[in-house]
This record gives structure tokens, sequence and C-alpha cells, in this order.
């Protein structure tokens, strides 16, 4: 998995919009971005956890909360889909419809969201502290925030800061090797 870490920002991008330009109607399609939305999620996963081994000491990022809050939108999405057999349309017109349940999804929905760009800060802090090597503040890590949030346009500056941490890591277990 380390490969895609350091794999060309170009290759990165091609493998993150080509589910794009699938027809929606067809049952491949459909299992494709499933499958899609998989990887997403594990790449995720893995840039978190391997950024969050390579952050300087006294840093303030936890990882516990990371994957709590990675996991809990893809549990909640699964969820829904089961539940409601494919989603749910709530509406001004139609919210009375769902009762209760508007009251729990209503604010589980809004939660998720918080979770993805909690998700999304973790990931440009931790970049941005392993380049400065210390915590720092907003104004340093927005930049990287912003970027990731466009997804996948992002990707051809935030891949490259990504690559570098991961090659650096390579070259030095090569170094001995070399002597």
């Amino acid at each position: 998995m380390k490969k895609i870490l350091t794999l060309p920002t170009w290759q990165v991008f091609l493998l993150l919009i080509i589910p794009f330009f699938l027809p929606p109607i067809s049952y491949l399609s459909v299992a494709i971005l499933i499958a899609w939305g998989i990887i997403i999620a594990y790449c995720t996963y893995f840039i978190g956890n391997n950024l969050y081994e390579k952050l300087p000491v006294g840093h303030d990022l936890n990882i516990k909360r990371f994957n709590f809050q990675l996991f809990f939108p893809l549990i909640y999405i699964v969820v829904i889909l089961l539940v409601f057999k494919g989603g749910y349309r709530i509406d001004q017109s139609n919210y009375k419809d769902y009762g209760w349940l508007a009251k729990v999804i209503i604010p589980l929905h809004i939660y998720a969201m918080f979770c993805m760009f909690y998700v999304i800060w973790f990931i440009a802090k931790a970049i941005a502290t392993i380049e400065y090597n210390h915590v720092v503040g907003l104004d340093v890590y927005l930049g990287n925030f912003f970027l990731l949030w466009f997804f996948p346009i992002g990707i051809w500056w935030i891949h490259p800061k990504v690559r570098k941490i991961f090659s650096e890591d390579t070259e030095t277990l090569a170094e001995p090797d070399q002597v």
C-alpha cells in the first residue's frame, strides 16, 4: 500500500477520477463505485495512520478520534442505505412523513458531515506538522485543508507533499544497504 503513496501525482489523479466517468446505470459501474469508495476510505485510513506515526513529539493529534471520525460516516451511510433501501430524501414538503426518525437522522447526518471535515483537518494538520517538524497553527495548514477539501483537484498539490514525506522514509531505509 505504501507504493500508492509514492506514485507520480498524475497516476493518483487518474485513479481517483476514473469512476466519475462511468455510466451510472449498470450494476458493474455501481460495484466499481462501491469498490472505489472502499479504496478511498482505506487510503485515507492508511495515510492518516502512517502520517500519525511520523509526527514529531509533542503533537496534539489523536489517532483514535481520527479512526472513529473516519469510520462513523461509512457505517452511517451503510446503515442508511440498508434501512431506507437506497437512501432517503428529507425536505420541507415530506419531513413529517419520517416522524421521529427525522429528529434522529438530521443530527446524525450533520455529525457525519462534521466527521468528514475532521478527517480532512487531521490529515492537513499532520502533513504541515511533519513538514515543519513541530506543532503548527491554523494559518500554516489551512491551505492543505482546502486543497484536500477540493478533492480531486487538490491532489496536484497535496500528493507531492505526501510523496516527499514517504519517499524520505524509504530513502533512510535504503541508506544502510548502500554502505
